[in-house]
């Protein structure tokens, strides 16, 4: 071998060791590049299906609380005509309560009147001498009509 060649062929050995050098080196971290990078993907995929159950968990939550506002808008119309219907009767007791108690008292002041009347006539007729014999004779014959 000539020396020119062996000067030659050294070096372009070295750099042959290292281009394979950085080539396993590109190599080695392409792979824990890629590693990452799956790893990455498979975090992200599962963040993805996260959110997406979360979503779907929030919209069926959202369907069920517009059913059950459903439901109670329902309840609450119904207990407003039942409240509108009892106040309607309450009113039309009322009113009947109190033409029943207006009616009462026209039949006590009648009534009142009307024993005034007797009560009157019975104080003037009792003292003539003819009613108070008749009085006293229905008293001695039965004792349940004395003190009238």
């Amino acid at each position: 071998m000539k020396l020119p060649s062996v000067v030659a062929v050294k070096p372009l050995w070295w750099v042959i060791g290292v281009l394979a050098l950085a080539v396993v080196a590109l190599s080695v971290s392409l792979v824990v590049v890629r590693a990452n990078a799956r790893a990455s993907v498979a975090t992200y995929a599962g963040a993805g299906a996260a959110c997406a159950a979360q979503r779907e968990g929030a919209t069926t939550r959202v369907a069920e609380l517009v059913s059950a506002n459903a439901g109670y808008g329902r309840a609450v119309a119904v207990l407003q005509a039942e409240l509108t219907l009892a106040q309607k009767q309450a009113a039309t007791l009322k009113q009947q309560s109190d033409s029943a108690v207006a009616a009462a008292e026209a039949r006590e002041a009648d009534a009142n009147r009307t024993l005034k009347q007797f009560m009157d006539r019975y104080a003037g007729q009792a003292r003539e001498t003819r009613c108070a014999l008749a009085l006293t004779e229905v008293e001695a014959s039965c004792p349940a009509f004395s003190g009238y």
